[in-house]
């Protein structure tokens, strides 16, 4: 949400800033890495359990049919996204901040909620990255990339899958240790050069703006280890 600016008081933003989510989001191990194929509704990732839907919390809180699954590997921290999109928005990528123009899914990492120093990747349909770093509030680092991350999308007449991959030696060199905090994310665009957009989360802001760059946009969430 790179793009989306807003403006509130510094009393909405300390009451932001002290909330704790009371969300939290496990994900598993596995003993086996995949291959980044896009193909998301087999093999290992049947095993593990997902987030269902994502909420839209200035639209009522409705919710679409998002459904995010992740889990780590002894090398990875690996993630999936299988959007369900009929007005499915995208321009031409002519740079990172492209992405930041249509149709997208996001996850932002932070290793707590003073969001000190965070971590954002914003992938659309077509496997184009816009990623940054960034410090509370809204201080973006254009220019910092991940060095690691890997995404595969297939877009089909119903929307779009993504799959994709960290290094977990990037994440810990980066403070992501357990436990974290990660935001989950989507941008619906409903046609090219609107500001008829529709933003999903995992856990709701608490903003009365669209906002995600804010300490209540996180939620809780933990790598569980290889059993012993």
């Amino acid at each position: 949400m790179l793009s989306q600016y807003v403006s509130f008081s510094v009393l909405l933003l300390l009451v932001s800033f002290a909330k704790s989510t009371e969300s939290k989001f496990l994900i598993p191990y596995s003993e086996n890495e995949i291959t980044l194929d896009g193909e998301i509704e087999t093999g290992e990732w049947e095993k593990f359990a997902s987030l269902e839907h994502l909420t839209a919390p200035w639209e009522n809180d409705s919710t679409d049919q998002t459904e995010f699954k992740a889990f780590v590997s002894a090398d990875y921290f690996n993630f999936s996204f299988q959007v369900t999109d009929l007005t499915m928005t995208t321009v031409p990528f002519e740079k990172e901040l492209s992405v930041a123009s249509g149709d997208r899914v996001e996850l932002f990492f932070a290793s707590d909620t003073t969001l000190t120093n965070y971590y954002c990747v914003e992938m659309d349909p077509n496997g184009n990255v816009l990623d940054y770093s960034a410090e509370f509030y809204r201080d973006f680092d254009e220019a910092w990339d991940f060095k690691s991350t890997k995404v595969v999308t297939k877009v089909s007449e119903t929307g779009y899958t993504l799959e994709g991959r960290i290094s977990l030696k990037e994440l810990t060199e980066l403070g992501i240790l357990n436990p974290f905090y990660l935001g989950i994310f989507r941008a619906d665009f409903k046609k090219p050069q609107t500001t008829e957009v529709s933003w999903y989360s995992w856990v709701k802001p608490q903003n009365p703006t669209p906002d995600f760059h804010i300490p209540s946009a996180f939620g809780e969430a933990e790598f569980k280890k290889a059993s012993k």
